[in-house]
């Protein structure tokens, strides 16, 4: 089921049962029925989201500002619409008006996060452009500030620069570099360079090592401890014998991973591939932290074939060994139906071997052989 809202009240709700072959084809889904239909009266101006309804995640395209053409024909190849007619808008005069007395905006680009809610806005101005988070509060701004200028800039990390920018009346917000490019999820994967030097970066990530102050100021819950500390219940209730043993398992396993410095959101949503020069960099650190080995690949991973997937990670065996495990619960978790499945069975197979540390685990992927243990 999809909630369809307009202007930020929700409005529609609506079952998936129409057939989207196009979807199946994209390896996004393995039932065809996931399409809707939504009968909405909208105007020019209208904010339009398309959200799940159970997990309040977006749908991928999901955001839409509804305009005749003449307002369509204004906004330029790269998404930044002037600020006059679109700042007049109902979608977007109370959300710039802070921002207009900061900046001299000449244009700027909604940036909207995985449940829909803006996230960001992206600014031009007669200095260039710039991204600025949209309500973020002045201690996380800070704390992201000084992850950059003591971690991510002095090991040269691939990321936009951040910077503080203060006002008059003491106020802080965050500005990072504008990057011209496709979020790596519109990438594809047809052509793995980009998913492959990010794939790099992750594991660069996990040799550096933040200074005491700075871990004392990182996030302490994360997506990787949420998803033990909160759905361990969810994961168990209603699975059969060995199911249940499997996933205990793996749950007792993620506690005994060594931590690492992550980036601790990497989804695909959260790396850009920069149009110029095709190098992919990592942005939204506000959840970056230290995190169990193998998190962040299974975060980046996520939707990927595992066979595939595991050949992108290769590394140690701890470091799939987490990838396995945090794969394995975030797809129990996501799809009904993947317990039973054959990449449930892969995973699983995988992880008895790798927990095993024997010349077997550290060999090729094997083949999938029928059975969940």
């Amino acid at each position: 089921m999809v909630v369809i809202s307009v202007n930020d009240i929700d409005r529609f709700s609506a079952f998936c049962q129409d057939p989207r072959p196009d979807v199946v084809r994209a390896g996004a889904a393995r039932d065809p029925h996931v399409g809707f239909r939504a009968p909405l009266a909208l105007k020019p101006g209208d904010l339009v989201r398309v959200r799940f309804g159970l997990g309040g995640h977006m749908l991928q395209n999901g955001v839409a500002v509804i305009g005749d053409e003449p307002l369509r024909g204004r906004a330029n190849d790269s998404g930044f619409m002037p600020l006059t007619p679109y700042g007049g808008l109902d979608a977007y005069r109370q959300l710039l008006e802070p921002l207009r007395a900061r900046f001299k905006i000449e244009a700027f680009r909604p940036l909207f996060g995985q449940t829909g809610k803006l996230a960001a806005m992206a600014l031009q101005t007669p200095e260039g452009r710039t991204v600025v988070p949209m309500g973020m509060p002045a201690a996380r701004a800070r704390r992201q500030a000084r992850l950059y200028r003591e971690l991510l800039a002095p090991h040269r990390v691939a990321c936009p620069a951040l910077s503080l920018r203060v006002d008059a009346a003491g106020g802080v917000m965050l500005c990072a570099d504008y990057v011209a490019g496709i979020t790596l999820d519109k990438h594809g994967l047809t052509d793995p360079r980009a998913m492959r030097t990010t794939i790099e970066w992750a594991k660069r990530l996990n040799d550096l090592k933040p200074s005491p102050a700075l871990v004392a100021q990182l996030r302490e819950r994360h997506h990787a401890d949420r998803l033990i500390a909160r759905s361990w219940r969810q994961l168990l209730v209603g699975r059969r014998g060995g199911d249940r043993r499997l996933i205990l398992a793996m749950l007792w396993s993620a506690g005994g991973l060594p931590r690492v410095f992550s980036h601790g959101d990497l989804h695909r949503e959260n790396v850009i591939v920069d149009a110029s020069s095709g190098r992919p960099l990592l942005i939204d650190w506000d959840n970056a932290g230290l995190l169990p080995l193998g998190a962040d690949l299974a975060r980046l991973l996520l939707g990927v074939p595992p066979r595939q997937a595991e050949a992108w990670v290769g590394g140690s065996r701890q470091l799939r060994l987490g990838w396995v495990i945090f794969t394995y619960l975030s797809l129990a978790l996501r799809q009904a139906d993947f317990i039973g499945s054959a990449d449930a069975r892969y995973l699983a197979q995988r992880f008895q071997q790798l927990s095993r540390p024997t010349a077997a685990s550290q060999s090729s992927p094997p083949g999938v052989r029928s059975g969940l243990l």
